[in-house]
């Protein structure tokens, strides 16, 4: 009899531990636009990288249950490889880390942490969705200008469809700002 009842707890047990793993995993569709304002190609210039509910989405705002972590990478493709293009990256929504530049890779890694609790309302360019500042400096070097496109090349716990899964490369999507003086998200 003892057997028998220990046989019967255990699948109970185990329907019980997956319950919060599923419960636990944001579900919302993201989107991402990049929006360079004015200036591009080398020169000095800011550029936002917009994160929202994908505009394709039913849902107008979505509460993340879990931090949401976006793996972004700013790649040099013009100019010597060992400059790295000088600029400043913020967001005033969660935590953004920066690694060193890799001059092997021409790249600097970005993270950025949206905790738990965030409002992600539908994507957009205006300011109330969560977005990172890219301020780049003039790439002028004695050569020629060094220029960068920006990628997302990971998102952890939680998925974009809008325009489409990672890697996003800003080369690729292009910029938002159709009118912007280089509308080419070469940056």
């Amino acid at each position: 009899m003892l057997v028998k009842g220990a046989l019967w707890s255990v699948p109970v047990i185990a329907a019980a531990s997956n319950a919060p793993a599923y419960a636990a995993s944001n579900v919302a569709p993201f989107g991402i636009l990049f929006d360079g304002g004015g200036g591009a190609n080398g020169y000095l210039n800011s550029a936002y990288l917009d994160l929202g509910i994908a505009r394709t989405s039913p849902l107008d705002s979505y509460t993340l249950i879990e931090d949401l972590v976006v793996t972004v990478d700013v790649i040099g493709l013009s100019g010597p490889a060992a400059n790295e293009r000088s600029f400043t990256a913020g967001s005033s929504y969660g935590s953004l880390s920066r690694a060193d530049y890799n001059s092997a890779t021409r790249t600097t890694r970005l993270t950025w942490i949206l905790p738990a609790g965030t409002v992600m309302p539908k994507l957009s360019t205006s300011n109330s969705v969560p977005d990172i500042l890219f301020s780049f400096r003039d790439g002028a070097t004695g050569i020629g200008r060094v220029t960068n496109k920006i990628v997302i090349t990971s998102i952890r716990n939680g998925y974009i469809t809008d325009p489409h899964g990672p890697p996003l490369d800003s080369s690729v999507v292009k910029d938002q700002n159709h009118g912007a003086v280089s509308p080419d998200g070469i940056y």
